[in-house]
């Protein structure tokens, strides 16, 4: 779906938040509970369940009811369903995939982690998933490496997985217990997180060298979010309300 990406891009106008340029926000049409970018496009599922793909600027239902979460992988897309029962594959043909879970984050390069409705953590070996240590409510896999917060809103880093490897990685280790956030998402030497009043902010200093960063970066003239997303320099958002938000982002 790079068409979507590309109307994105040529949509928004410069502004500049803190050390990260970010474009004026774009609200698009709709309503979600929940969004997903990724090599394979803008995916939302809204608060009936209902999956739909964004085409342009359209949302194109994809099918009725009984969605859960979906993530815009690299290989397949990702999704768990409200039985919290697993699939994947291209929008039109699915695989049921084995085990349940009620959150799940696939990479672009294809490693996949989940966690089930008792924050276990799990990661898809390619066949099955193996249980890791550790309790999340959320999780995020991207080429930052793995992040994730608990139900307590402490952050969380899974060392050794910066870059996108394909690596159960180390022990966590916690970065912050404030903000206390709720939702993280791991991009290009970035992490976004929305903590639980729904305040946006990125992780600054993220590099090779330094793979957790240095601090928390409050965005301001952000809608108050409950998710977001981020794929390269193309972040997709839901507010409180299910409105959809987009912005482009230069660091």
């Amino acid at each position: 779906m790079e068409h979507s990406l590309t109307k994105i891009l040529f949509l928004l106008i410069a502004g500049i938040a803190n050390g990260v340029k970010f474009q004026q926000w774009e609200r698009l049409e709709g309503k979600m509970k929940h969004v997903s970018v990724g090599a394979l496009g803008v995916w939302g599922i809204n608060s009936g369940g209902t999956l739909f793909r964004l085409d342009g600027k359209t949302w194109t239902q994809i099918d009725p009811s009984g969605w859960l979460t979906v993530s815009s992988g690299g290989e397949y897309i990702w999704a768990t369903r409200t039985d919290h029962s697993i699939r994947k594959g291209d929008g039109e043909n699915w695989q049921v995939v084995s085990g349940g879970l009620v959150q799940i984050e696939a990479s672009r390069k294809n490693n996949v982690w989940a966690v089930n409705r008792s924050n276990q953590i799990y990661r898809y070996n390619g066949i099955n998933w193996t249980m890791t240590s550790g309790r999340l409510q959320q999780i995020t896999s991207g080429a930052s490496g793995v992040w994730g917060t608990t139900s307590g809103h402490v952050t969380y880093y899974r060392p050794y997985t910066y870059g996108d490897q394909e690596t159960t990685g180390g022990d966590w280790q916690v970065i912050s217990v404030t903000p206390p956030m709720k939702w993280v998402a791991s991009g290009d030497d970035l992490v976004l997180a929305i903590d639980r009043s729904g305040n946006l902010y990125y992780r600054n200093g993220i590099n090779v060298s330094q793979p957790t960063g240095t601090s928390w970066v409050k965005v301001e003239g952000v809608p108050l979010l409950k998710q977001v997303d981020v794929y390269y320099s193309v972040v997709m958002a839901v507010d409180t309300e299910d409105n959809i938000w987009s912005n482009i982002i230069q660091y």
